[in-house]
Formats: structure tokens, C-alpha cells, sequence
């Protein structure tokens, strides 16, 4: 009886330390940029609307994954563009690859903070984003 309730115990623990080492996975970041003038950059990569899903697939395909990796995409965007275009270029982020996806969005002062062109995810390190709700 005494073993039985000491492996019951055991058990529990395991799996309490297993389930929080499994939530804590890292994930996979995309980043993608959208300029005031609707010029996209997936990572560094200048891409036309038509080509930003073949880009997407192309760095998710070549991309070593750990097991339970999730991919994140980051839509960083100009805070003047209509909502509708932003969420277009999502949808054809997921057309790409949707599969065990999240979704964080920025809205961004892009004329403001100086932000655009091949280097602009490192000019973003510099600021204090925060993903926007909904």
C-alpha cells in the first residue's frame, strides 16, 4: 500500500514538472513589417503581397523544430493603415502555414520612430512594444 501511494505521488509530481516544462517551450518568431506605404518585410526580405506567403513557407520549411515548437508570427505594422489590409496580410501569412500558430500584432508609429528598411528589427530593440489586444 505504502509503494502504491508513494508511485501515485511520484507520478503527480512528474507530471506537474513535465506539464510546466512543456508550457514553457519557445517558440518560432516571424517577423513581418508593414510600412505606411504597404511595403512588406518578412524578416529582412522586401516581398510583394503575392510572395509574402511563399516567404513565410520558405523560413517555416527550413527551420529546425524542436518538439512542441510553436511558430509566432509578429505582425508589426503602420498604425495608420486600415485594419482590413493588415488582416489580409495575416490571412496570407496563414494560408501559408497555420498549423500550431499564434498571432501577436503591433501598431506602430512607423514615420515617428524612423523605422523602416532592411535593419528594422534591430531599430525596434530600442523601443518598448507591447502587442495589441484583439
Amino acid at each position: 500500500m505504502r509503494k502504491s501511494i508513494l508511485f501515485i505521488v511520484l507520478a503527480l509530481v512528474s507530471n506537474v514538472f513535465f506539464a510546466q516544462e512543456s508550457n514553457s517551450s519557445n517558440s518560432f518568431y516571424i517577423n513581418i513589417f508593414i510600412n505606411q506605404n504597404k511595403d512588406a518585410r518578412v524578416e529582412s526580405n522586401l516581398v510583394t503581397m503575392n510572395d509574402i506567403g511563399d516567404e513565410v513557407k520558405n523560413l517555416i520549411y527550413n527551420h529546425r523544430f524542436k518538439v512542441d515548437e510553436k511558430i509566432t508570427y509578429r505582425i508589426y505594422a503602420d498604425k495608420d493603415l486600415d485594419l482590413s489590409y493588415i488582416m489580409d496580410t495575416e490571412q496570407k501569412i496563414l494560408e501559408a502555414y497555420s498549423y500550431n500558430v499564434k498571432r501577436e500584432r503591433y501598431l506602430l508609429e512607423t514615420v515617428k520612430m524612423n523605422i523602416d528598411g532592411p535593419n528594422w528589427l534591430e531599430k525596434l530593440d530600442g523601443f518598448d512594444i507591447k502587442p495589441k489586444k484583439g
